[in-house]
């Protein structure tokens, strides 16, 4: 396995960038229900898009500031190795060794109180599949009966950028089987992502932005105008 190798110069620059010239440009804002917020520990999120990674990466750096590190496939941190510098460490699926060492060395993080994220899905699906299945891993790690779990939701409104909505939650499993807690964890996070995507349709006031809305088009427009009448 790969493990991580934390830089916090590296992190600084790269969250920068991201913010900047990626999230900002591509969304309006990302809004965070603020009414639970997740201590350290195990995290497992919905991953629909390509994007989730990076708003990880913002939910860190600009919400949660936890010491946090995320399990990530073999094959894709050698493709981009600086993840490492993130906090990425690798998981090569198909050789049991390789797994233990990865869910160990995770093992290791979470007993001196830093986060693991993990993406149990295993790769993306549209934020509509159902059900939500999830993979065997993640029971695994399963230290503690608490875990936090992370709903992340794309939407459009009334902007041309999306908005991305993110609801955190603390579950604690009651199962005692691997396949019962697999499916236990499956069914939280599902409910969470249908809670969320229900605050969506309701315009639920209980989110925060973690940035100033990005203005687009429309609103530029819309200011421009008012200033006009205001002349007259």
């Amino acid at each position: 396995m790969i493990e991580a190798n934390k830089k916090k110069w590296f992190s600084n620059i790269f969250s920068t960038f991201v913010k900047e010239r990626q999230i900002r440009p591509s969304f309006h804002t990302i809004n965070v229900r603020a009414d639970d917020v997740p201590t350290p520990g195990l995290f497992l999120s919905t991953h629909s898009s390509w994007w989730d990674g990076l708003i990880l990466l913002m939910l860190n750096e600009y919400y949660l500031r936890h010491d946090v590190h995320v399990l990530m496939d073999e094959d894709g941190l050698r493709r981009f190795p600086f993840f490492r510098h993130l906090g990425a460490f690798s998981i090569k699926k198909g050789k049991l060794s390789d797994v233990r060492a990865s869910l160990n060395y995770a093992n290791q993080l979470l007993s001196v109180g830093k986060s693991v994220w993990v993406f149990p899905q295993g790769r993306e699906y549209p934020q509509e599949h159902r059900p939500l299945e999830i993979g065997a891993g993640a029971t695994m790690l399963l230290a503690k009966p608490e875990v936090r779990l992370c709903a992340i939701y794309y939407a459009f409104a009334s902007h041309a950028s999306p908005v991305v909505y993110v609801r955190f939650r603390t579950h604690t499993v009651v199962s005692t089987t691997r396949r019962e807690q697999k499916q236990e964890l499956a069914k939280a996070l599902e409910r969470l992502y249908d809670d969320t995507r229900a605050d969506v349709i309701a315009q639920s006031d209980r989110y925060i932005s973690l940035f100033p809305p990005r203005r687009g088009l429309a609103d530029w427009t819309e200011h421009l105008l008012t200033i006009g009448r205001r002349q007259r």
